[in-house]
């Protein structure tokens, strides 16, 4: 029983609800990496882990597993991409080690970067190493319209063979409670646009805080996955929740919605406690 044709995970292996009690931390990503085969690693954008920490992860794992590291805040939103080459050494040398298990590495950039500062994307991405993946996350307005900045971004991305990173929060703006609007505060309204760039498209989707009752906003992701695997494309699709341990629980529940549509495996019996199995 393995996930096939794509890439399945969730922000971080450290959600308890996946993990039986009595589970040790220091066992969380071996455990998680029995489920899924692919992680959203938001720890580098705040940090970097030591070396000796990447080697562990990178023992944890099987082969076909695959890290998605954010590259520094630092690099992104401090400093906008300028003068950050001793920055961007330091991150790729120190995930380098993991090889192959180490996935697209992802550069989320923040809101105030605009299309103005498209010349620095494409200054950064031609002199980054190719012997790596790299995705980009756009959050700024002008790149969600018919303007002339969406499109020099779209064709830069392609030319380089960078991926796009789709975030999709709708789910999470319609809902009304506290811990909603908590999230909200946190997350943009941006509108989805379906665009490819490259051959490994990643979909962040943070839904509804009961899946159910955002279904029909995270339901059509399902066949456009099965679409892209069978044009010969290996997607990753990261799934979130407003209260994170609850994201492997929505995981599960949009695997069996993919299955519908495609060949891509059975997920292994839930390895935790109880869990909602009416999502399903």
């Amino acid at each position: 029983m393995a996930i096939r044709g794509y890439y399945l995970g969730c922000p971080g292996w450290g959600a308890s609800k996946l993990h039986p009690p009595g589970v040790r931390p220091a066992e969380y990503l071996e455990r998680y990496a029995r489920v899924f085969n692919t992680v959203e690693g938001n720890t580098t954008f705040y940090a970097l882990p030591s070396v000796e920490t990447v080697a562990r992860w990178r023992d944890q794992v099987p082969d076909d597993f695959r890290f998605c590291f954010k590259f520094p805040r630092t690099i992104t939103h401090d400093k906008l991409l300028v003068d950050c080459g001793r920055e961007v050494d330091e991150f790729l040398e120190r995930v380098e080690p993991l090889g192959h298990k180490l996935g697209t590495l992802i550069l989320q950039l923040p809101a105030r970067f605009d299309g103005s500062h498209e010349p620095r994307l494409a200054a950064l991405l031609e002199v980054l190493p190719r012997r790596f993946r790299y995705a980009v996350e756009l959050r700024h307005e002008a790149f969600f319209a018919d303007t002339a900045a969406a499109r020099d971004v779209v064709e830069l991305l392609r030319e380089t063979a960078t991926d796009l990173v789709i975030l999709d929060t709708r789910g999470v703006h319609s809902g009304h409670s506290l811990m909603m609007a908590e999230v909200r505060a946190r997350k943009p309204a941006l509108p989805v646009i379906v665009r490819t760039t490259a051959m490994q498209p990643i979909v962040r989707c943070v839904p509804h805080e009961v899946l159910d009752d955002g279904r029909e906003l995270v339901e059509p992701w399902a066949p456009q996955i099965a679409r892209w695997i069978a044009g010969d494309l290996k997607p990753y699709f990261f799934m979130h929740a407003p209260d994170e341990m609850q994201a492997p629980s929505n995981a599960y529940a949009f695997h069996a919605m993919l299955r519908r549509h495609a060949d891509v495996g059975e997920l292994p019996p839930w390895p935790g406690g109880p869990r909602q199995l009416a999502l399903l």
